[in-house]
Formats: structure tokens, sequence, C-alpha cells
């Protein structure tokens, strides 16, 4: 059912995650690891809120996993009414805008979530884009170093220019996001909010990566020192 800004406002974390159900299981929980609708809730007191378990894989779950939400620590409230601002906004809306709207601390995370959102509007109902081998590595881009500046200009790692981290699904789509560093932080918050959990990531031997690639399927290297 379709609400008003003023009924998504008025909403509490519960009742924002049962919002998000009623939009993503419209017929009921599915596993978002296998796919069987053999779900049930866990309700004891040690459980968090939402959390469901899969009879036939055992897996536990909410409805953020496989989501653009997934492990994200923005609230659901504050999801269900960015969803609405950007989705409702003839004009379009900045991520700064967003950022006054709903009272974020830092310009970035209103950055994440717009771009996240406008991510999922382009592939599918809140799914994340990139699936089975995907490929993720980071570039340089900037203009041509001026000849006689008297300055080191350096190609790859250590360059004045932006890096861009760049995501690939094998025969797939792409993903391409500037980024301030290069570093584990910044890679896994871009692997987790593009990439399924169950893709295998193939990346190079760039320190960073063993742990951007935790808790995803798998993990290969190249090296691109052997050619």
């Amino acid at each position: 059912m379709t609400k008003t800004l003023i009924e998504l406002a008025r909403m509490t974390d519960d009742e924002a995650r049962t919002y998000l159900e009623s939009l993503i299981w419209p017929n009921g929980p599915v596993c978002p690891h296998c796919g069987s609708v053999e779900t049930f809730r866990l309700n004891g007191e040690s459980h968090r809120a939402g959390l469901l378990k899969c009879k036939a894989c055992r897996e536990q779950f909410t409805v953020t996993v496989g989501s653009i939400m997934e492990d994200s620590h923005i609230p659901l409230t504050k999801w269900v009414l960015g969803f609405h601002f950007l989705c409702s906004s003839k004009k379009g809306m900045s991520a700064k805008q967003l950022q006054r709207e709903l009272g974020f601390g830092s310009y970035e995370t209103a950055w994440f979530m717009s771009h996240r959102i406008r991510e999922a509007m382009d592939s599918g109902p809140l799914e994340k884009a990139l699936k089975g081998t995907v490929e993720m590595d980071e570039t340089y881009v900037g203009g041509k170093p001026r000849p006689g500046d008297g300055k080191e200009h350096k190609r790859g790692r250590g360059t004045s220019k932006t890096p861009v981290v760049v995501a690939v699904e094998r025969k797939g789509k792409s993903q391409a996001e500037p980024v301030k560093h290069v570093d584990t932080k910044t890679q896994k918050a871009i692997a987790c909010a593009n990439v399924d959990k169950a893709a295998t990531l193939m990346t190079d031997e760039l320190s960073v990566y063993p742990g951007v690639a935790k808790g995803f399927a798998g993990h290969e290297t190249v090296n691109h020192g052997e050619g």
C-alpha cells in the first residue's frame, strides 16, 4: 500500500521494517540465500528484530539481506524516507538536500544512500546489481600533467589524480565510483552496496582486498606482474 510522506515520517523502525517486507516480499518472506519460501520468524528475546530462518538451508536473514540496505547502519525509517524523496521528486534531489532532509551528520552518508537508491531504480526492486564472478579494481582519472611544472606525476597508486573503484560482473553490468581513498573500508562499502554476497570477487593482490572479500562466496586473485 502506498503511504504518504506524513505516514512514513511517523513510522517507528519496526513499522518501517514491516513496510519494507510488504514491498520486497508481497507474497511472504523469501530466503535470499536459496530462494525458498519455507521460512519462519525467530521471536526469542535474544534475537534481533525482524530475524527469520530458512527451513531449507537453515540460514538466518532479515529483509535487508541481499538488498542495497545490507551492511548499512542507516535506520530503516530513514531508508524509507530516502526512497520516498528520491522516487517522488520530479526534478530529482541532490545528496546535499537529502542530507538536510534526513538529518545525516555527513554528506558521505547521504551520497551513499542516494547512489544506492538510484542504482536500485535502474537494476530492479532493491536488488544489488552485480552477481556471479565480479572483477574489482581501481584506476586513477585526471588530466595529463603539464610539462615543466616541476612536479612529480605518478601514473598509479600515489598519484594526485582521482581514484575510481570499478566493479564489473563478467558478461554483465558494471559499477564505477570515485573515492577519496583506496583502502579496505572504502572498497568494502562499495562491494557490499553493489555486489551480491553469493558472488566471487576477482581482484589483484592489493593488500586491501582480502578484507574486502570477507563475507562473499569466494575470492580469487591475479598477479599483474606475471603479465
